[in-house]
């Protein structure tokens, strides 16, 4: 077996995929190693998973006129021409990227060395590295059926679904009581804005938080970018509330939840699905193509999750349905038997499947 690289990240919706690949590809080949962005999510994760990490370098996309677009493949340019240095002394034979710009030069330095190339899109809409990459790729993993449509590529499209660590089933609502100060038998709400945070999901959480209405318990986890702020916009911490900057062990996170408000990257859909959690669902605006509200509405229609969007934003009418969501436990029981429903759990052996075929073919 070979070597293989996986590359791509800057949020968890790109990591953890990821790596929820590589962890199984390590079992079948000698090394897998990380190409990423040294100031990003990946530099820390990755390592502390076991991974040899290494750092690359990649323009980001310009969103203004000719002369920045001119700039900009010049360094995409520099940056494979360095990235290609790299696969070649680590002896790498497959490159797997699963999005973000960190993981153009990688892709298309692969193409120019010969290695294999294969990319996986968690989103409905792929993003512009994905479609980049998608027409020097071999082999396409979608997560959505409707994704096909959506990406001009002459490659095998592969609906997989989107991998997720297999110990995010592995929580204990009893030890996740004890370690966030709860009650294990008082129903919980979960804010949680992704890797990186969200402003009006934290000031739904903290109105929640303050609720005089409130029966149940709030873990509010805020996102290390926000953490002083919200502390400082809360003052006194309820009781019944814990705020966490950041959480490694989502699956306390989920055991402990009854209800998830969260961001709709594809990765923590199909957190949420593997766990079988309902969800008001916030998607971000400030993402290409609007693409997480599309990956919203595919679970509100079968009935898994509700969507609140930013344009339409009122923050009584999103504390109002945490209310109504929280009072009525068979509705919540409904959703998460929708969400149950849409899990995925063999993602990952299924996309390490595909990598696996294109390592023996090189």
């Amino acid at each position: 077996m070979g070597v293989i690289a996986l590359t791509g990240g800057g949020t968890g919706g790109h990591v953890y995929p990821a790596l929820a690949i590589g962890d199984i590809s390590r079992e079948r080949a000698p090394r897998v190693i990380y190409y990423g962005d040294a100031d990003r999510l990946e530099a820390r994760v990755a390592p502390a998973r076991g991974y040899k990490f290494v750092a690359v370098q990649a323009p980001k996309y310009p969103r203004g006129g000719l002369s920045g677009k001119v700039v900009f493949g010049f360094r995409l340019l520099a940056a494979i021409w360095s990235t290609r240095g790299m696969l070649k002394r680590d002896k790498v034979d497959v490159v797997l990227g699963v999005g973000g710009y960190i993981s153009a030069p990688a892709i298309l330095a692969a193409y120019t060395t010969g290695a294999r190339r294969i990319i996986h899109e968690a989103n409905v809409v792929p993003g512009a590295a994905n479609r980049l990459c998608s027409k020097v790729s071999q082999t396409i993993l979608l997560t959505y059926e409707r994704t096909k449509t959506l990406l001009k590529t002459k490659a095998p499209q592969i609906v997989v679904g989107v991998p997720v660590n297999p110990l995010i089933l592995n929580g204990n609502r009893a030890q996740a009581s004890q370690k966030y100060g709860f009650s294990a038998n008082k129903p919980t709400v979960l804010f949680v804005g992704g890797s990186l945070g969200a402003v009006q999901l934290n000031e739904l959480a903290i109105a929640t938080a303050q609720d005089a209405e409130r029966s149940y318990q709030v873990l509010h986890l805020c996102g290390q970018k926000y953490h002083d702020d919200v502390l400082e916009a809360i003052g006194d911490v309820p009781a019944g509330v814990k705020i966490v900057a950041y959480e490694d062990r989502m699956a306390d996170a989920y055991a402990m939840a009854d209800l998830v408000v969260c961001r709709t990257g594809s990765s923590t859909l199909g957190e949420i699905c593997a766990v079988g959690l309902p969800s008001l669902m916030l998607p971000s605006a400030n993402v290409t193509d609007n693409h997480q509200e599309e990956n919203a509405r595919g679970l509100e229609v079968v009935g898994a999750g509700e969507v609140l969007v930013e344009r339409e934003w009122k923050l009584d009418h999103a504390l109002s349905r945490v209310r109504i969501l929280m009072s009525d436990d068979s509705l919540r029981a409904g959703m998460a038997r929708a969400s149950r429903e849409q899990a995925r759990l063999d993602a990952a052996t299924l996309a390490a499947d595909e990598v696996e075929k294109l390592v023996v073919q090189q």
